[in-house]
């Protein structure tokens, strides 16, 4: 009995140490929850703090947090709604859990403890990334300010938004191809347009005039030297395999002297004596630009034309004829003749325009049709609206002066944006600065560019579809009777720095990175110091005449041309008009010194040796790029006059050297003095 008492003793007392034990275990571990810290958006918050929703400023180390306990559900949102909030006088107010909320408080513990930790292993790692976008910053910065640096030293001036963190380069980037000038050789066209490719070329606006090989009645429009169907096949699936886009571009209204200047058109012009442009009022003219247009866009599609491309590469490519180019620009002679004199100037050429866009629309639906804008921009907003033009073109605003403004306003601008849902820009890279240039200069076609991407980011936005790209134009003549203006290989170098940078959105200033020299096969620049020395305004260098595109033969012999027509001319001027033994009126009175001329005329020998040998190389040198008519063209051109014109002083000279007498003094008066009353008498 005894031993059975002290067996149960010794139970209730090991039951009784156990509870003591439970009891200062639960003690232990409360008063460890309650003083660990955990971090909370980088801070130290205990789960003191937690629970009871903060102390301190500005609510706490953790004010922006709940009470743990009013976020896990144990009391009413309602405690913290008597204006002391969750940490005020008024404590915790703690509500019993019901069985149907026992799994939704649960779920909110997990839920809510989960987004804590989630909260404290998240935002630590914000920090890092907040220093590298300030790190990515400062590199902005460093490279836009070397970029405007290196722009001042070529005399390119600073453009606001146009950098290397700028805004991206516009969509659609054409070259222009006007082949009316100077028709290059197909070889020459398929090894450029590669090129074109690599520098983000997105399509090819090409211009024929009389060089597409019209056939029918229009076959006397074809020039001698026009392209055959089968050439033209050749470029455009060339350009097809490539990804680029071609847009023929066909005069409709004005520039129409390849076909007005001709007897069998002769008709249709709006002005009897000026073959520029067509009367819109005979029908006749409907019916000859159908014809002409139907030939040139049935050619450039591909599911009328079999022969564009082999079945597989239809299937793979699936080309499509997207728009086309109808001209309509300068159109000088308009509303002239008996039948159009009576109707108002504006009016006449909306109605053409929407005549030959209706037309165009009705049997090709899918084409967008491009037109020049310079007509337009005089034009009233109503004028435009009312014609319904807005509906059927798409403008191409050109400007090929460094300040655009001057010329397209901001209201211009605006008016179009009303009329237009969208419209094309066009700068120039040759062709634009001068009638007889030989070589385009670089850095105000670079500037033009520039410029042009700045007023395409701000006016962009006022038109519903934006704007739709960028053409770069490259006139080979400035219209059908002019002269050649710079050929097409010696303009390659400034159409690489201009497409380069269109395609990029800013001018690259690091010629490692710059795809044009690698483009054009140049030899990599000793220092980025004369990389671009070149597009200085003021620089004679050239760090592209030692580069091997194709047609770098032709650029240097532009460049030798240019320095002996310098020499030349400066010469002549020299003997002419700045000593006194070979002016006019030596020549005239045939009275010289004889010993004189011999020494003027020395300077004369050497410069017509060297032209002499470049005119005989000069064909050659051509040939590789054009037919002999071309070369022939631009020889009589560009060469004969200089030539002819040291041998007519060498000539000159010579006869004044024979002379051996001289008459006394005073000379007799020139007889053409006469007519302005001077004689001898007088």
């Amino acid at each position: 009995m005894h031993s059975r008492l002290l067996m149960l003793f010794w139970r209730k007392k090991l039951l009784l140490l156990a509870t003591s034990l439970l009891f200062l275990v639960a003690l232990w571990f409360w008063g460890f929850l309650y003083t660990t810290h955990v971090t909370d958006g980088g801070k130290i918050v205990s789960v003191r703090e937690l629970m009871m929703g903060g102390t301190g400023g500005a609510g706490g180390a953790a004010a922006h947090h709940e009470s743990l306990l009013q976020r896990l559900g144990f009391y009413d949102d309602a405690s913290s709604d008597d204006g002391q909030g969750a940490s005020g006088a008024g404590g915790v107010k703690f509500v019993r859990p019901t069985g149907s909320s026992v799994n939704r408080i649960r779920a909110k513990f997990f839920n809510d403890w989960e987004s804590i930790l989630q909260d404290r292993d998240e935002k630590p790692r914000q920090e890092p990334v907040k220093r590298k976008s300030a790190e990515e910053l400062r590199i902005a910065a460093e490279k836009q300010n070397h970029y405007e640096h290196e722009l001042k030293k070529m005399g390119v001036p600073v453009i606001a938004g146009i950098g290397p963190g700028g805004h991206p380069p516009p969509l659609q980037r054409l070259v222009h191809l006007d082949l009316k000038g100077a028709p290059p050789k197909v070889s020459y066209l398929k090894r450029l347009m590669p090129i074109m490719k690599t520098l983000g070329a997105t399509g090819i606006l090409l211009e024929y005039e009389d060089m597409f090989p019209y056939s029918g009645s229009l076959s006397p429009i074809a020039a001698k030297n026009a392209y055959s169907k089968d050439e033209i096949l050749e470029v455009l699936q060339t350009a097809f395999k490539l990804g680029l886009n071609i847009i023929p571009l066909v005069q409709t209204f004005g520039h129409l002297e390849f076909v007005l200047k001709l007897q069998e058109f002769q008709h249709l012009r709006e002005v009897e004596d000026a073959p520029q442009a067509l009367c819109p009022s005979q029908n006749s003219s409907t019916v000859f630009l159908e014809e002409m247009l139907d030939q040139v866009i049935e050619f450039h599609t591909p599911l009328q034309n079999k022969n564009l491309l082999h079945k597989e590469d239809i299937e793979k490519l699936t080309p499509k004829l997207t728009h086309i180019h109808i001209g309509c620009d300068e159109v000088y002679q308009i509303a002239q003749c008996s039948r159009c004199r009576n109707r108002q100037k504006d009016l006449l050429f909306l109605d053409h325009i929407y005549n030959v866009a209706t037309m165009i629309r009705k049997k090709w639906p899918h084409l967008k049709i491009i037109i020049w804008d310079d007509m337009l921009r005089h034009m009233s907003l109503e004028t435009l609206q009312t014609s319904g033009v807005g509906k059927l073109v798409e403008p191409m605003i050109w400007v090929y002066a460094e300040d655009i403004y001057k010329f397209i306003q901001s209201t211009t601008w605006d008016k179009y944006a009303n009329v237009f849902n969208t419209a094309w820009a066009a700068s120039a890279f040759k062709g634009a600065h001068g009638e007889a240039l030989l070589l385009p200069p670089i850095r105000r076609h670079l500037e033009n560019t520039l410029r042009w991407l700045a007023v395409m980011q701000g006016e962009g936005t006022r038109f519903s579809q934006g704007l739709q790209g960028l053409a770069l134009t490259g006139w080979q003549r400035y219209d059908h009777f002019a002269i050649l203006c710079e050929l097409l290989p010696s303009a390659l170098p400034s159409l690489a720095v201009c497409l380069s940078t269109a395609s990029r959105g800013y001018f690259d200033v690091n010629p490692k990175t710059n795809p044009v020299l690698s483009s054009l096969t140049c030899p990599e620049p000793t220092s980025d110091r004369h990389a671009w020395v070149e597009l200085h305004k003021d620089s004679a260098l050239s760090m592209f005449s030692r580069c091997m595109f194709p047609g770098s033969v032709i650029y240097r012999f532009m460049l030798r041309l240019m320095t002996l027509m310098t020499e030349a001319k400066e010469y002549i001027d020299e003997v002419k008009n700045r000593r006194g033994w070979l002016t006019e009126y030596n020549i005239r009175h045939n009275f010289s010194s004889g010993t004189r001329v011999d020494d003027l005329l020395g300077e004369d020998y050497h410069l017509l040796n060297s032209i002499t040998n470049l005119a005989r190389n000069a064909a050659s040198t051509l040939a590789d790029v054009y037919d002999h008519w071309t070369s022939g063209e631009f020889i009589e051109q560009r060469i004969y006059p200089i030539l002819a014109e040291l041998k007519n002083l060498e000539r000159i000279g010579e006869a004044l050297k024979k002379r051996k007498v001289w008459p006394q003094r005073p000379l007799p008066y020139l007889k053409p003095f006469d007519a302005l009353g001077i004689d001898e008498k007088t």
